[in-house]
């Protein structure tokens, strides 16, 4: 079994990072006393962060390590707020001035309006002015794909990995996250989350959990709980929109220069969006008519030739830009088009193909094809209707597969953002449909860790079902055989079950474990085996202490060469004892359970340690007595009228005997090299 992880090989002579070794922050990773520390093996990336509200596991940047709470993490230093060029908003700057005066007096603000009207624009004239008094924060851009974007918990997700530099692949419990951010104390931080439809009762929650910071939203309707800091973003005016005209084309039009250009019928179809103005005047721009002009024609300046009112619709205008631009810019716009997801600029030449390409995406932002937010391209919805209208031929899957796999490969890897996790699905699913089954697989393994270290577990679980998909259909069978357990762990990680929390951890997340299994086969094994039998909620309730130290044991690898006299049998008695599919009554676990306690006891008299010997037979019988307890209480739930489904008791057994499993491990490595 090889762990899906994106870039390196693991490095099994490298030194091991351990929990206790210093954090990137400068101080300790911190980790239950109680327990094991955790080690990775390898050249781990990436931040993860697993688990339920009071058991999480992470990786610090050295290790795997536990937590008890969000207030183990440390705090991290908000980044001064992006600080856009100036440009004349035609109208709005005393709509600026307000929301910055709130914001400043601490007040959160919100803008709302419909699509198109310059939301955004104002939020980033508003940024501008914070960034010019030294304001630091975080602005939240929307994601791509269907997600749980549109709730409360998605959000308290990124906004606690905002806060603490982690991303959760789970719920974030909403006291731990008050209690979090109350001790970090981040006063005078500001917030803008753009395209926000959550309701007024969440955000009068959010606003409570973050107390001290500003926020500024833009929405789509007025959720604010201050009334009087919700600002409707009106469309352009007609004035407006004429001042924006001009400065477009360069001219000082007038009332025949209007007439001639159709103006009026021009602001209808725009809907008084500035987007679309902009887009009709590079549209004017491009025309022969033009061309003729700006080659000094006669036609006077205020006197633009007519134009055709068939053409001046926002979809007619972007099809006519986009057959003019230049292959490299229209390979580019095929391609956001293709993947529906925003690309960085540094990711647009992975994904095309062509080195080129990544600086043509200028030439589709002044043509007002795309928008651009952050060092990152948007195809507007005008855009991609004209490339579907003109049925171009997709971008090559295979041609973004293979860039993306090389670019993840690299040691640093593409400068600025990362690209939505989104492009990775939209990616596998066209592989997919291409039939393109060893590359979708491979593409998915490297993929499919991406997702889970930015905290998109629905998305990572897509990834997979395509995966399996792929490697069913390629005839892949030990791709499949990673695939099904892969799905089980990630359902069980999203269901909140404890132990598919740690088997995700140390399976999906940890490339050490490729290592692991040359050096510690079946140790490993014991694992793998314990894995198998976590595939449904019902049939995993073990005490988190417990699997988080399993999950330690199988990581950690230690040199067996000498192994001490017992210890041999001891593993070999757990090798044989299975409690998965097979065993469906609480007669089976018994049975198999006193083989495994006659195994550790035999193995006890064969030790010559007295450490090992008194550990194996103390495990035995208390082994023992959980049984016949677990048996006692078996028949209580029988002895009613309608007692369960034999599924059910099935799932119980398997989780008593999942518990067994994880306990006789890490008694047997207490005293035992790891084999």
């Amino acid at each position: 079994m090889i762990p899906p992880y994106p870039t390196h090989e693991p490095n099994a002579a490298g030194p091991t990072a351990r929990s206790d070794a210093p954090t990137a922050a400068g101080g300790r990773a911190k980790a239950d006393r109680a327990h094991t520390a955790v080690v990775v093996h390898g050249d781990v990336k990436g931040i993860v962060t697993t688990g339920s509200h009071t058991i999480n596991v992470i990786y610090d940047g050295n290790a795997l390590v536990e937590i008890t709470s969000l207030r183990d993490l440390t705090p991290q230093q908000p980044p001064p707020l992006p600080a856009a060029g100036r440009n004349k908003l035609f109208g709005r700057d005393a709509l600026v001035n307000d929301v910055v005066a709130q914001l400043i007096g601490g007040s959160s603000a919100q803008l709302h309006g419909k699509p198109g009207v310059g939301k955004k624009a104002v939020a980033a004239a508003v940024h501008r002015e914070l960034a010019a008094q030294g304001r630091r924060g975080h602005v939240l851009y929307p994601r791509s794909g269907v997600d749980e974007e549109e709730s409360l918990q998605a959000l308290y997700g990124r906004l606690a990995g905002a806060f603490f530099g982690t991303h959760f692949l789970r719920a974030v419990d909403e006291t731990q996250l008050r209690a979090a951010v109350a001790a970090a104390d981040f006063s005078g931080t500001h917030v803008t989350v753009v395209d926000c439809a959550l309701p007024q009762s969440d955000l009068t929650r959010l606003l409570e959990t973050f107390p001290g910071c500003t926020f500024l939203f833009t929405s789509p309707y007025a959720t604010l709980p201050d009334t009087d800091a919700a600002h409707l973003v009106r469309p352009l005016s007609r004035t407006a929109a004429i001042e924006l005209l001009s400065a477009e084309v360069g001219l000082p039009l007038g009332p025949t220069g209007l007439l001639q250009l159709q103006f009026d019928h021009v602001w209808d179809e725009s809907g008084g969006s500035p987007q679309r103005i902009c887009q009709y005047a590079q549209f004017i721009k491009a025309s022969e008519q033009w061309e003729r002009r700006a080659r000094g024609a006669d036609e006077p300046r205020d006197d633009p030739a007519p134009v055709d009112p068939a053409l001046l619709s926002p979809r007619r205008q972007a099809e006519a830009l986009a057959v003019a631009l230049s292959e490299p810019a229209r390979r580019v716009l095929i391609a956001l088009a293709t993947f529906g997801t925003a690309l960085p600029a540094a990711w647009i030449a992975p994904v095309t193909g062509d080195p080129q390409d990544g600086t043509a995406a200028s030439e589709l932002h002044d043509r007002r094809l795309v928008k651009h937010f952050d060092g990152t391209y948007w195809i507007t919805e005008d855009a991609a209707a004209a490339v579907h209208s003109q049925e171009w031929a997709p971008a090559a899957a295979t041609t973004a597969a293979e860039g993306l796999l090389a670019a993840l490969a690299q040691q640093d890897g593409p400068s600025g953002p990362e690209p939505d996790t989104y492009l990775f699905l939209a990616v596998a699913r066209a592989l997919v449909r291409e039939e393109q089954w060893a590359l979708a697989s491979r593409f998915v393994r490297v993929a499919g860790p991406r997702a889970l270290t930015e905290g998109r577990g629905q998305l990572a679980l897509q990834l997979y079902v395509l995966g399996r998909m792929a490697a069913a259909r390629g005839g892949l069978t030990k791709d499949v055989k990673f695939y099904d357990m892969a799905e089980k762990l990630i359902h069980d990680l999203l269901d909140g079950d404890k132990a598919g929390t740690t088997a995700a951890a140390a399976v999906l997340l940890a490339p050490a474990l490729g290592a692991a299994a040359v050096e510690s086969g079946k140790a490993l094994g014991f694992f793998g085996k314990i894995v198998a039998t976590v595939s449904t909620k019902t049939g995993a309730s073990v005490a988190a202490g417990v699997v988080v130290v399993a999950a330690t044991t199988a990581v950690v690898v230690a040199n067996a060469n000498d192994m001490p006299a017992g210890c041999e049998p001891a593993y070999a008695a757990l090798e044989a004892y299975d409690t998965g599919g097979k065993t469906r009554t609480y007669d089976q676990l018994a049975e198999e359970t006193r083989a495994l306690t006659s195994g550790l006891r035999a193995a006890a008299t064969e030790a010559s340690e007295a450490d090992i010997r008194s550990k194996l037979n103390r495990h035995a019988d208390d082994l023992d007595a959980k049984t016949a307890a677990d048996v006692r209480d078996n028949d209580e739930r029988m002895n009613v009228k309608y007692p369960p489904h034999p599924d059910v008791i099935a799932a119980l057994a398997a989780s008593d005997g999942l518990q067994n499993n994880i306990s006789t491990l890490q008694a047997i490595s207490a005293v035992c090299p790891s084999k």
